[in-house]
C-alpha cells in the first residue's frame, strides 16, 4: 500500500468543534408547510386585468398590488392554457395592404 504525501494541518479551533452538524429535519421542517405544486390562483392586476400564477408565487403578487381570487387545482399550466385558448372566440385577421412601390 502507497502512503499518502498529505500537508499536515492545524487542529480545528474550539469553536469551529462546538458546531452542531446540519441535518436535513432542521431543513425541511418548520412553520410554514410548503404549498402545493399545483395549486394555481387566479390573479387580478391593478389595472382590472386577471392573470394565473402559481400559490407559491404569492407574496411576489401581492406585493406588486394583485389581488388575490380563487385557489384551484392544476396538473398542466400548458394543457389549461390550450384548454382556454380553445374556448375563446378567434379574433378575424384584418388583410394586410400590399406594400406600395415607389
Amino acid at each position: 500500500m502507497t502512503e499518502l504525501d498529505l500537508p499536515k494541518a492545524e487542529a480545528s479551533s474550539k469553536e469551529v468543534l462546538a458546531t452542531k452538524a446540519n441535518k436535513a429535519a432542521d431543513a425541511t421542517s418548520g412553520p410554514d408547510e410548503a404549498p402545493s405544486g399545483t395549486t394555481y390562483v387566479t390573479w387580478t392586476r391593478p389595472d382590472g386585468t386577471s392573470t394565473v400564477a402559481p400559490l407559491s408565487n404569492s407574496e411576489t403578487y401581492e406585493a406588486k398590488g394583485f389581488k388575490k381570487g380563487a385557489e384551484f387545482e392544476m396538473d398542466s399550466i400548458v394543457a389549461w392554457n390550450a384548454e382556454n385558448a380553445a374556448k375563446e372566440p378567434k379574433a378575424e385577421k384584418k388583410a394586410e395592404e400590399p406594400a406600395k412601390a415607389d
